[in-house]
């Protein structure tokens, strides 16, 4: 097949292309920023693979069964579109794309002779299936490990062996952001030798900036101009962490819309805001009896009027099966207009408690959780602000400060101290 690498992938990857597709390693890493587009190029390549050898058949690997329908499955469609290669309806030759709109099912690719090769998705959570891995034909000869950071690396080191046997040419590919955390395993093993390996890091930098779009390009100069560690982390991909964190208790995983659906009594906060500070809205639920806070959703918006932010949070809870006039919001009372405004429209609104104290008090009972859990696919910045707030060092004498640091994105952070302040203030924290 011919392929006009400069219409489907930057030219950064051009040279690791080559490498692919020459076989010259068996394990290709990608690390690297945000909307550095790693994960279309792996999935290019991944269908590239499948058509040039009939014998390969490939597993694509998450955390989560349920949340591969519309991450790396869709992924994968995308690529054999902006491929421009043919469908099948399971009698002609091409690929075979299931109809479910819940599962990933796996994408079969038919060739002209009838043979058929298989892309399988599979969630490390489903044992029974990453146990048993069969294919008819051929053999799985390609794993990508999507969200490595996601995985424990033991069970991945297992799903290697289950997954990989009964082949000649292996191609082993894996992507994530890499953590703020230094100790991190995923960054501790990528500075690895590894003779068998590429590296392979990128940045929005590298690509074409008509490609990403003007909103990301946004959020990009605005987390630049306001928070420059911030920045180098989730767009420049680099390990950012002094050890300083203030939560050390967050744990970074995909949260199952059964988890969401199982959680009575969910809370929520609001952060006012309006430019360069943005509004910020979140939903979260808080389980007493294992002391966790588990976090699954955000809305964030630049220059929006208390009405069209109304709007919109009415939107989002409805169609998420809540109701902005039962289910109460807590908002910082700061802005006693808003509140009202939205308590006006039918909103149930209340503005937090404040006073002396209050925010060192809601921190230390965030801090004190067992867990506070976030899914960083649902709720990005909220990921950002918990794992990236840190205690300042005197500059003069290099020591900790004392105390919550100032001017460091907080919007999350204080939305998240509104929704809870009923359990915080009855526990005396």
């Amino acid at each position: 097949m011919t392929i006009n690498s400069d219409t489907i992938f930057a030219h950064v990857y051009n040279s690791v292309f080559r490498s692919i597709m020459a076989h010259e390693k068996e394990r290709y890493t990608f690390t690297g920023g945000r909307a550095s587009c790693k994960s279309s190029f792996i999935s290019l390549c991944i269908v590239i693979l499948i058509v040039m050898f009939p014998r390969l058949n490939a597993v694509i690997l998450r955390r989560y069964s349920r949340s591969m329908r519309y991450t790396v499955f869709e992924q994968i469609v995308w690529a054999i579109d902006k491929l421009n290669l043919p469908r099948s309806n399971g009698k002609t030759p091409g690929f075979k794309i299931p109809k479910s709109k819940t599962a990933a099912l796996p994408i079969t690719y038919i060739r002209k002779n009838g043979a058929e090769q298989q892309i399988l998705f599979v969630g490390i959570d489903d044992s029974d299936r990453t146990k048993s891995l069969k294919i008819s034909s051929g053999y799985i000869g390609i794993l990508w490990v999507e969200e490595k950071t996601e995985v424990d690396p033991n069970e991945y080191r297992q799903m290697r062996i289950s997954a990989l046997r009964g082949g000649d040419k292996y191609w082993i590919f894996e992507s994530y952001n890499p953590p703020s955390a230094t100790r991190h395993w995923c960054n501790t093993e990528a500075r690895q030798d590894d003779p068998n390996r590429i590296v392979i890091h990128t940045t929005y930098l590298d690509i074409p900036p008509e490609w990403l779009g003007d909103a990301i390009l946004h959020e990009i100069e605005q987390t630049k101009a306001n928070n420059p560690r911030a920045y180098d982390n989730i767009f420049l991909g680099i390990a950012t962490g002094t050890g300083l964190n203030i939560f050390e208790n967050i744990e970074l995983r995909t949260i199952t819309d059964s988890e969401i659906q199982s959680a009575d009594n969910t809370i929520q906060g609001v952060d006012w805001g309006y430019y360069p500070d943005p509004f910020a809205y979140g939903q979260m639920w808080y389980n007493p009896r294992k002391h966790e806070l588990m976090i699954f959703d955000e809305l964030y918006m630049f220059k929006a009027s208390n009405r069209r932010s109304f709007e919109a949070v009415q939107e989002r809870m409805k169609s998420r099966g809540y109701n902005i006039t039962l289910d109460r919001i807590t908002a910082d009372s700061a802005e006693e207009k808003s509140c009202a405004d939205w308590r006006n429209w039918g909103a149930a609104c209340k503005g937090a408690v404040k006073g002396p104290g209050s925010r060192d008090a809601g921190f230390k009972w965030l801090q004190g959780l067992a867990k506070i859990i976030i899914d960083p696919a649902r709720t990005p910045r909220a990921a950002d602000e918990f794992t990236l707030y840190e205690y300042e060092l005197d500059k003069k004498t290099g020591e900790v400060m004392s105390g919550y640091p100032e001017g460091q994105p907080d919007h999350y952070l204080a939305l998240t101290r509104y929704a809870t302040e009923t359990y915080w203030r009855h526990a005396g924290a």
